[in-house]
């Protein structure tokens, strides 16, 4: 997952079963939902599951999903939930949690039905990543992460599933579920087909007009399906620059086990009508949800979308879902025991999201170094002496969970650390993408690693100086030295001049702070641009191009900024000494002194360089 702030369901109708046709399909699950029928923003769920031999049956809406590190509650948002026999009359139910049911004489039990509300337009208070949540936008739109929609029924996991979804016609899937309906000759239903539920919740589906571009790279056939709701955005667009990415993400994974299809479900929401000013992704097997401001420019999308937060969810192809621990593999979606190895699923995952790009020429050597400066940095905010591992075992708890944000930023630095260390003790010839692959062989997406054994393991394939790294920097206590392993491959600290944005400089780090009034204002640190304004330090920033500056709009404000142009015009309204002033001038690219990691000019032949070459570019 890759959760931006500034990483289901289903089916149609479905009557009562006759005797007979229980004994044809016995051990089958079947699911329906009628999306042209919404009833106050909510779509009814049926759920036949045969002949129930049990007297009690629990059923269970999932609390949590992986890819996740949240508690969802899904069930919040689940009314109306009834049991019927075979003669239609109603058969007790009783509410066990938030999440599940227990339904009484379910020997008698023909099916269950439940209405569902969406979350993206709910008032109700969650923790439901946007991502990871649903919209039931009448005739328009349906993201349907389906563990919001459709559950299961407890120790009946491992059963088969068909689910049958009746929607409008003008509307169309993108999924990598099953779907008998192969000929769209009638475009007016879909069943699909699970062989257990954890495929149900890997699979999302949206359904909404076409705006859809596929093509092949390597062998897998990529789609991106976009809903834009004010028509902004064109799949076609899109298609060349995330072409080039997949491309050299194929090129980089040269060798390891992909997958034949991946289908990115691209919701791009209008600012104006829903406030979020956190969005991402969601990674599955073959497919990701994404969410993001339709308000984005298409360079924005490139560049953040597409190279960032996409080519984040691709490379968790690698892990977990290749490579995972039983705690993955046998996830519990109401009572979840956690990994200890946050480190690698998001950790490596988004290591390898910035590697791909210098390594496949995308970005440059020194580009590359600013991004993990800005991620050395970021991380510096976070407790940097709390273990690792003990972060990512006790993740859904209130202390650890606060450092969540940390594993896209020292997690991404652990994989750096670990491919340097492989690369040095190796003399170049092995490194973290090698080892990722070696593991992919050893266990793969059908078998798990033991949670409490996976180190020991890397090490016993790898090198002591790896345990070493382990037992002090990702299970210990102590900091990672990110001087000394960046002086091994001739990196160095070196005050520069350096491009930067006008609010937030390479580092993430921002030009502003926020005083004990909860004013926003300038800080001591500065860059040319706001200097060209005429900005001062203790400025209190009121409005930027007319709009209210305050900590609520700050982020959606900040990222409209990273669209200036040199030449465009810009308004600040700030506050110098209990005065209003009015400060305005022509948008430059800024530049500030900083003291930063710089590469080293050495010769081709020093040992530095060439671990350097066979780090990046190996």
């Amino acid at each position: 997952m890759k959760k931006l702030l500034l990483a289901i369901v289903t089916i149609a109708f479905l009557g009562s079963c006759s005797t007979s046709n229980v004994s044809v399909k016995k051990n089958l699950i079947e699911v329906g939902i009628n999306l042209n029928n919404v009833v106050d923003d909510k779509v009814q769920v049926e759920v036949n599951p045969q002949k129930i031999k049990e007297e009690t049956v629990v059923y269970n809406i999932p609390a949590i999903v992986p890819g996740t590190y949240a508690m969802s509650n899904y069930g919040k948002f689940v009314s109306d939930f009834k049991a019927f026999d075979y003669d239609g009359n109603e058969i007790p139910v009783q509410k066990l949690d938030d999440n599940s049911w227990q339904v009484n004489n379910a020997k008698k039990m023909d099916k269950v039905s439940y209405w569902v509300d969406d979350t993206f337009d709910s008032e109700l208070k969650h923790g439901i990543y946007v991502m990871a949540g649903t919209n039931i936008e009448e005739g328009k739109n349906f993201f349907l992460n389906l563990p919001g929609f459709v559950g299961y029924f407890k120790d009946k996991k491992e059963t088969p599933y068909t689910i049958t979804i009746t929607h409008p016609t003008d509307l169309y899937e993108t999924t990598s579920l099953i779907n008998k309906n192969t000929t769209k000759t009638d475009n007016s239903k879909d069943v699909f087909v699970a062989s257990r539920y954890d495929e149900i919740s890997d699979n999302p589906i949206m359904y909404a007009p076409l705006n859809n571009v596929s093509f092949n790279v390597d062998g897998i056939e990529v789609t991106l399906a976009i809903y834009s709701p004010n028509n902004i955005h064109k799949a076609k667009d899109m298609e060349a620059d995330l072409k080039k990415m997949v491309q050299a993400q194929s090129n980089f994974l040269n060798g390891f086990k992909t997958t034949n299809e991946y289908n990115i479900l691209l919701y791009l929401f209008d600012p104006k009508v829903y406030k979020w000013n956190s969005f991402g992704a969601l990674e599955h097997l073959s497919s990701t949800t994404v969410v993001y401001p339709e308000s984005f420019s298409k360079k924005q999308l490139a560049d953040g979308m597409i190279n960032g937060t996409v080519s984040h969810e691709f490379f968790h192809i690698v892990s977990p879902l290749s490579v995972h621990s039983e705690e993955i593999h046998s996830f519990d979606f109401n009572t979840p025991k956690m990994s200890k190895h946050l480190w690698m699923y998001e950790g490596t995952t988004e290591y390898f999201a910035n590697l791909f790009q210098v390594n496949q020429g995308l970005i440059t050597e020194q580009e590359f170094i600013n991004e993990m400066q800005g991620k050395i940095a970021a991380s510096k905010r976070y407790d940097d002496t709390m273990p690792f591992t003990e972060m990512s075992k006790n993740i859904l708890e209130p202390k650890y969970a606060a450092n969540y944000g940390n594993v896209y930023q020292k997690g991404a630095l652990i994989g750096m650390s670990l491919d340097i260390i492989l690369r040095e003790e190796s003399k170049g010839a092995y490194g973290i993408l090698n080892l990722m692959k070696d593991l992919s062989k050893k266990y793969g997406a059908h078998k798990s690693f033991k949670d409490d054994e996976i180190i020991a393991e890397i090490v016993k394939m790898t090198y002591p100086a790896v345990g070493e790294f382990f037992k002090n920097n990702v299970e210990g206590t102590t900091p990672i030295d990110y001087n000394a392993l960046f002086a091994k491959v001739g990196v160095v600290n070196k005050k520069k001049t350096v491009d930067t944005r006008y609010f937030i400089d390479n580092n993430n780090q921002p030009f502003i702070s926020v005083n004990k009034n909860r004013e926003i204002f300038f800080t001591k640190k500065t860059n040319s641009g706001l200097t060209a304004l005429g900005v001062k330090e203790n400025d209190v920033l009121k409005k930027v191009n007319g709009e209210d500056f305050t900590l609520q709009t700050a982020n959606t404000i900040i990222v409209k900024t990273f669209a200036w142009k040199a030449g465009d015009k810009i308004t600040l309204e700030v506050v110098r000494d209990g005065k209003t002033m009015t400060l305005e001038g022509l948008a430059i690219v800024p530049q500030t002194e900083q003291v930063g990691l710089v590469i080293e000019d050495l010769p081709a032949d020093n040992p530095k360089v060439k671990l350097r070459e066979a780090w990046l570019k190996g």
